[in-house]
């Protein structure tokens, strides 16, 4: 096995294992991640719609979708009129979303602690740095 190899499967393994960890933080919660990561999404930026949360995620449009009919069948976000496109709904979080995203904040500090334990705040930051540019790299290999 080559390094390239190595490394892709390290990154493979190391994204696995995040997922499920942060399926066991939220586990009590009622929600997956891809439904904690759009209700963050949506409460970190108000007026957005299904379109807007695709882009954001890089899925489909149809994954976006269920994943919000998810979320309206739980009462976390609420599908709003959007008056600069009549096609497109604006997506708003409920006051129980709010109230769950307040309580998803809390599990994601545990996956985040678990992560970088024994990892010094340059540790940290050069990991950070390091994944940002093979991400930018894979971008760019999409254009």
């Amino acid at each position: 096995m080559d390094q390239d190899e190595m490394v892709a499967r390290q990154v493979l393994k190391l994204a696995r294992k995040v997922k499920h960890r942060r399926n066991l933080h939220i586990k009590d919660l009622a929600m997956t991640t891809e439904q904690a990561d759009a209700l963050k999404y949506f409460a970190d930026y108000p007026n957005s719609t299904i379109a807007m949360f695709k882009d954001y995620q890089e899925i489909t449009h149809q994954t976006a979708r269920l994943i919000v009919q998810h979320l309206v069948k739980q009462g976390l976000v609420i599908l709003q009129p959007n008056p600069a496109d009549g096609r497109a709904k604006l997506v708003a979080v409920t006051v129980a979303g709010f109230e769950k995203r307040t309580r998803l904040k809390q599990h994601g500090w545990k996956t985040s602690e678990e992560l970088f334990q024994g990892f010094t705040a340059a540790e940290q930051q050069q990991f950070l740095a390091l994944l940002s540019r093979a991400n930018a790299n894979l971008e760019r290999g999409n254009e």
